[in-house]
């Protein structure tokens, strides 16, 4: 159950949020809402309007400054606002591998393997390999992949 002191307040933020059209306003007022429901404080309604909407704003604020809005009147439009992901390569090589018909499955799986981050050390133990022809393995796998991939993805 609400105090009427909470219960006039509402009143109040809701007279306020019919009166503005102001997205920033409407947002705010929406968060002092939840906050006047959440304290449910008997404190006088001016007081309890006046702490919950400093307090919105201030969250409002700081998420401004944590992912400010970029007008896209503002940026050039052959470019998208944003940030490259330094691992889209070894995403789009990992694609590759699992479509390529330039290798064997032996090599694609140990291509893929090596792509999660696998030692070779490790996978020459489980193929009952020893180091030496694990490496000579890679390299020649390698080597077709990159051979494969520039015929296949470079020319294109």
């Amino acid at each position: 159950m609400l105090t009427e002191q909470a219960q006039h307040a509402l009143k109040l933020l809701y007279r306020r949020a019919d009166k503005t059209g102001d997205a920033f306003d409407l947002e705010r007022i929406d968060r002092a809402l939840d906050e006047v429901i959440r304290l449910n404080a008997n404190a006088p309604a001016a007081f309890q309007i006046r702490s919950a909407l400093a307090h919105a704003g201030t969250v409002l604020r700081d998420r401004r400054v944590l992912a400010p809005a970029i007008s896209l009147d503002e940026t050039d439009s052959y470019r998208e606002p944003g940030a490259l992901d330094e691992h889209f390569a070894v995403t789009d090589i990992r694609a590759w591998l699992d479509t390529t018909e330039a290798l064997t499955a032996s090599q694609r799986s140990l291509l893929q393997q090596l792509s999660a981050d696998r030692d070779p050390s490790d996978l020459a133990v489980e193929r009952g390999l020893s180091v030496a022809r694990m490496r000579e393995q890679v390299s020649r796998a390698r080597r077709r992949a990159r051979i494969a991939y520039a015929a296949e993805v470079v020319r294109a």
